[in-house]
């Protein structure tokens, strides 16, 4: 018992812990959000993801066992009451939306510092790349649910209904510079977010891949 409990541990402290996030936020944004939040079914499975994911992300940026148990109890607590499974509340809904949305920056800073420390680039580190990535769609879809949920239907033009899945749809589309137009942002706030995301959308993945490219020539040379 003893032995799994310390494999347990050692296991997060690795960088496979970057894939595990990476199922995580596949599983999170490209099923249960698209699935819909709107059935008791389905906010609680989604309530677990997000649960899971903050889970996996103090595992990897904290090694002490007390912390990581206190985090856990501390930053669980306004998720789960923030959530609407049990009752619905616009400011406890936008409070939690805005909580996972500045957690998740946080556990992108903290996966990028891991992704390009010191140390050979694995795949497990181009995997931590995606993952910030998958973060900032997320982040945004967060952003723009909060401005609906306090603007309401004026927030955008397309969108008649604050399900997740329309904002993370519209996130994705507005990272990758896609732009279908079917959903378009109708107030200054939510145009700037949205061309604040398609600059990082341009960006990011330029600035990753010169990364990678640098570490990978790094490690060849040693």
């Amino acid at each position: 018992m003893n032995s799994l409990h310390k494999k347990f541990w050692q296991f997060w402290d690795k960088e496979k812990s970057l894939t595990i996030l990476l199922f995580i936020l596949i599983a999170q944004i490209f099923i249960i959000i698209p699935v819909g939040e709107q059935t008791v079914f389905g906010k609680t499975v989604s309530l677990i993801f997000y649960m899971l994911l903050l889970i996996a992300g103090i595992f990897l940026f904290i090694n002490n066992t007390t912390w990581r148990i206190v985090l856990i109890i501390v930053l669980a607590l306004p998720i789960v009451a923030g959530s609407d499974v049990f009752f619905r509340s616009v400011p406890l809904e936008v409070s939690n939306t805005l909580a996972i949305a500045f957690y998740c920056v946080f556990l992108g800073v903290i996966v990028l510092l891991r992704t390009f420390s010191k140390g050979e680039f694995t795949l497990h580190r181009i995997q931590g790349g995606i993952v910030v990535y998958l973060l900032i769609s997320l982040v945004f879809a967060m952003l723009y649910q909060s401005v609906y949920l306090l603007e309401g239907e004026a927030a955008f033009k397309g969108l008649n209904l604050s399900d997740r899945k329309e904002f993370m749809y519209f996130s994705l589309v507005t990272l990758t510079t896609v732009g279908y137009g079917d959903i378009t942002p109708a107030i200054v706030i939510t145009r700037s977010l949205a061309n604040f995301e398609a600059l990082i959308g341009q960006l990011y993945p330029a600035i990753l891949i010169a990364g990678i490219v640098t570490k990978v020539l790094e490690s060849s040379k040693k």
